[in-house]
């Protein structure tokens, strides 16, 4: 009998905790429903955070959460652009190492990796710069490296920020070195609210007619920038998953 009573209030008490944990584990979800919320950080693996409502209404309001206040326009592009063009010096590299790695030396980098500025060039002289260079028969390595003296820079000393037209560039013509040359101007990125797009650039070429036609697109290309758009946060740190666009594009193409 003793045992039965025994089993009857452990039964009891049992059933009663079960209730308890399933009461408490339904009011953690509505706490969190109505209390938490979910706001973009990029700084993070998953690419968010969770935070109290207070924070997410904050953030809602343009607030810098880990900061605690909100960054000037022109700051928050600056800084995301920033974040852009070091990572993709960094992406650049790790795949040339993977690439000379497997595949050997002939798939090494032509030039040092990097940032170029020059000598001698503009914004406002570098198409005619140019043109005339290749009328004389110069290829673009002579022209970059040998006759405007590129030298290894940090661009983010550069970025030039247009809030009137929301765009940016540099304020000055700037090469970006890997496999071939990448002229970079003024207009390099089409500015959004929370993301810019990366503009049509102007690559190598020795057919000074393909370049102009290319420095057409990349003028009138205002509204519709976009080989790829970048997000950003409300800090400037920017949507980039290192490993996935690694993973993407280091295989060497034609080899």
């Amino acid at each position: 009998m003793k045992d039965k009573l025994n089993h009857f209030i452990w039964f009891l008490w049992g059933t009663k905790t079960k209730k308890t944990l399933s009461l408490l584990a339904i009011s953690s979800i509505v706490l969190c429903a109505v209390f938490i919320r979910t706001i973009p950080n990029y700084t993070t693996q998953l690419g968010f955070e969770l935070v109290w409502l207070s924070d997410y209404l904050k953030y809602q309001s343009g607030y810098c959460i880990n900061e605690d206040r909100i960054l000037d326009k022109e700051e928050i592009y600056k800084k995301a652009i920033g974040q852009y063009l070091d990572k993709k010096l960094i992406l650049t590299c790790k795949i040339d190492e993977y690439r000379v790695y497997y595949y050997g030396s002939f798939w090494r980098s032509k030039y040092q990796i990097g940032y170029y500025e020059l000598e001698n060039i503009n914004l406002q002289n570098w198409m005619q710069t140019l043109e005339k260079y290749y009328r004389d028969g110069k290829t673009t390595e002579e022209i970059f490296i040998n006759e405007l003296k590129a030298k290894k820079t940090d661009p983010k000393k550069y970025i030039k920020i247009n809030l009137k037209d929301m765009s940016a560039g540099f304020d000055r013509p700037i090469i970006f070195g890997d496999y071939a040359f990448d002229l970079m101007l003024d207009y390099g990125f089409v500015l959004h609210q929370n993301f810019f797009g990366i503009n049509h650039g102007i690559l190598e070429t020795e057919n000074i007619n393909i370049m102009k036609e290319r420095e057409r697109v990349y003028y009138l290309n205002k509204k519709n920038s976009s080989l790829y758009t970048i997000k950003f946060d409300n800090c400037g740190n920017i949507d980039f998953d290192m490993y996935e666009k690694f993973l993407q594009a280091r295989e060497a193409q034609g080899g």
